[in-house]
């Protein structure tokens, strides 16, 4: 197995505040750490868990790539890659050599953060995937450097965290996509519940820690693919399964958060319908 944990979803924002607020006021995300780079600024927010959510602001070099994904996207923040955690980067990158993928992007020199990505129209997933072996977390490693560090830039209360049980997304091919994420990535695949006659393929795919990603299909626009939804639930309470039949639609019902170009959906589940007892049945005195 090469990757061992689902641990965030990074996404492109103008700026750190607005998304990491509304994360903090909706989900209780709590701040991790955050730095200042030429390239990219990320910060990273922790849910239940320990899942994290990362933001990545453009760097102060014109440069930067993430200056021209957004420019790319129209200025607006939107879901740039999800990462893995894997046990050996070596490993991990000879996996998607023999299944015909080339990693990009490889940065191995740092013995705390080994990294190399995976682009998507040679994954066929219509996300960035990276790759990360690490043994610490990401604040841990950054703790010492207060050179580039940067505390959180907006005020946070404590409370409960929710937890985030799901990442869905859309894909060209489900197929497909399961042999990348098993073959390369470890995955374990689980099956949904039966869908209705026609909609589009559907899969389930987990790993030992983090989140599970759902894929399905665009069957009716194949051009639109990535990441499309967040699934998340308040800590502690049960929420909708792999198994429960409203799934896919409660994914796909959450309000659409510009924030951070996702959708935001609650998994919770549905109260139990209330008995009512027929006045028939009612005894008088």
């Amino acid at each position: 197995m090469s990757a061992h944990e689902l641990d965030h979803v990074a996404f492109a924002v103008p700026a750190w505040s607005p998304a990491g607020e509304l994360l903090h006021r909706e989900l209780g995300a709590r701040f991790a750490s955050g730095f200042s780079l030429p390239a990219f600024s990320p910060c990273q927010v922790a849910l239940a868990e320990d899942m994290r959510l990362e933001l990545l602001e453009p760097g102060s070099s014109p440069a930067s790539f993430i200056k021209r994904f957004l420019a790319d996207n129209g200025g607006n923040a939107a879901p740039h890659h999800i990462t893995f955690k894997v046990h050996d980067i070596s490993a991990a990158m000879a996996a998607a050599r023999e299944a015909g993928i080339n990693p990009i992007l490889v940065n191995t020199e740092h013995p705390l953060w080994q990294e190399a990505f995976l682009h998507p129209r040679d994954t066929g997933l219509g996300f960035l995937v990276q790759m990360v072996h690490t043994p610490q977390p990401l604040e841990q490693i950054t703790a010492d450097n207060n050179e580039f560090n940067i505390p959180c830039p907006w005020p946070e209360t404590e409370g409960p965290r929710a937890r985030l049980p799901v990442v869905f997304g859309l894909v060209p091919d489900v197929e497909l996509a399961g042999r990348v994420l098993r073959n390369v990535l470890g995955a374990t695949g689980f099956p949904l519940p039966a869908l209705p006659r026609g909609e589009p393929a559907a899969a389930g795919f987990r790993w030992p820690q983090g989140a599970d990603l759902i894929l399905q299909e665009s069957a009716d626009s194949p051009g639109v693919s990535g990441l499309r939804a967040l699934g998340y639930a308040a800590d502690g309470e049960p929420a909708l399964g792999a198994d429960h039949p409203g799934l896919l639609e409660a994914l796909v019902a959450g309000p659409f958060v510009p924030e951070l170009g996702i959708r935001i959906s609650s998994l919770r589940l549905p109260d139990p319908p209330r008995s009512v007892r027929h006045p028939a049945h009612q005894t008088t005195t």
